[in-house]
């Protein structure tokens, strides 16, 4: 049969997949069930595209069953200079800001897809057509949607996951794979943020801050970040507790340790809390800490945690509380809030070089289907386009030899 490509989603790693095909010059079709190309795309970074990092970590990731070093080997195949490089090819200008975290110059996501939609003049975009079912025959797969039935002899998946299920995310990929035997690890959300049910959080929904928020679990610090710190009217949120949510799955019995005053130690606040007393001898504990924390954050701890600061031994007590503040049994607000999932299609499941099925030959899996997870701050994305041009230069060196 002569060469034909499926790509199934067009999201991130889909559209790019098929921009680095484009070349080969035969018949490669592009299947998403949502009426436009790169829908949650549009979406990420506040629809500002935080398209890439140019700090690029293995650390930055979670999975369970990509080890480190095939990370890292995937993200240096196509790291952010490569991405770079492609992008000022084409037209798309780029600028790194806070923490390695890069966007377009025009801060529009739009942009980005204005930029990409023209390079895929030469593919067949079959967009309001999901595929249902795939069955591998001899020399071919077969691929079903309402609307018809096709056959193709390389098959892409990359339909993302349940995440963000209002811009089209859903487990309809994971479902095709796990038809085709594929081993699937459990999903969860990610970059989401998390239901804390506590009086220590009653009254203070709105009030954001910057803290150290630490990962417990049995005494032990699993994950640790100094970020904002969002109360709401369902637990916390904020930059730091959406990084925080990547690592709760694998906890079991988890706590969220707060430090509410991470910049200062505990003796420079005693010194300071020892001359405010003496100094000030009539206020109480709310109007002292008022010029630390929100005075509302302020007034609800000293009552509901019956602060005092009168001695040292009472501002040694304080201090604690506020630098231990433990919320007991935190959890995983649901995928309609997660930027992200978590598990999915297992790294034992591909050659992880060039995105290959190991029992299944000439189909692929790329981006957010797979078992990995990134942090916030464009890794997911980075790991999107470096899978699509692994997967891609793979098939193009199959197909020219």
């Amino acid at each position: 049969m002569t060469p034909k490509i499926a790509i199934i989603g067009a999201g991130a790693s889909g559209i790019f997949c098929a921009i680095q095909l484009a070349s080969l010059k035969i018949p490669i079709y592009l299947f998403d069930k949502n009426k436009i190309l790169g829908k949650k795309l549009l979406a990420t970074g506040n629809g500002h595209c935080n398209i890439h990092n140019q700090s690029l970590n293995p650390s930055c990731y979670q999975s369970s069953s990509f080890s480190p070093k095939e990370i890292q080997t995937i993200l240096k195949n196509f790291d952010f200079n490569a991405f770079k490089h492609f992008c000022e090819k084409i037209g798309l200008f780029l600028e790194t800001k806070e923490n390695g975290k890069v966007y377009p110059i025009s801060n529009s996501a739009k942009s980005v897809l204005e930029i990409f939609t023209p390079l895929l003049e030469s593919i067949t975009l079959k967009l309001e057509e999901e595929i249902l079912n795939i069955n591998q025959t001899t020399h071919s797969y077969c691929l079903q949607s309402p609307k018809d039935i096709y056959a193709f002899t390389h098959v892409i998946l990359a339909c993302g996951s349940e995440a963000m299920p209002k811009l089209g995310g859903s487990d309809k990929g994971l479902k095709l794979a796990k038809s085709l035997n594929l081993e699937i690890l459990p999903t969860y959300p990610s970059l989401v943020p998390l239901k804390v049910i506590s009086p220590k959080l009653q009254n203070l929904s709105g009030i954001k801050l910057k803290a150290n928020i630490t990962l417990m679990e049995a005494n032990k610090a699993l994950y640790q970040t100094y970020n904002d710190l969002l109360f709401t009217n369902y637990g916390i949120s904020g930059f730091g507790v959406l990084d925080t949510s990547s690592y709760l799955y694998q906890a079991k019995n988890p706590k969220i340790l707060l430090d509410l005053l991470p910049t200062f130690s505990t003796k420079s606040l005693e010194n300071i809390f020892l001359n405010l007393i003496k100094a000030y001898p009539n206020k109480n504990a709310t109007e002292l800490l008022s010029g630390l924390l929100h005075p509302k954050l302020a007034l609800h701890l000293t009552q509901n945690l019956k602060l005092q600061l009168t001695n040292t031994k009472t501002i040694k007590q304080t201090l604690y509380a506020l630098k231990n503040l433990t919320l007991d049994s935190p959890s995983l607000y649901g995928f309609d809030n997660a930027e992200v999932s978590g598990g999915g299609v297992s790294a034992k499941e591909i050659n992880t070089t060039s995105f290959e099925c190991q029992k299944l030959k000439n189909l692929y899996i790329i981006g957010e289907m797979l078992d990995i997870v990134g942090n916030r701050g464009g890794y997911n994305l980075a790991f999107a386009w470096a899978s699509a041009w692994n997967c891609a230069k793979a098939i193009q060196n199959t197909l020219k030899s």
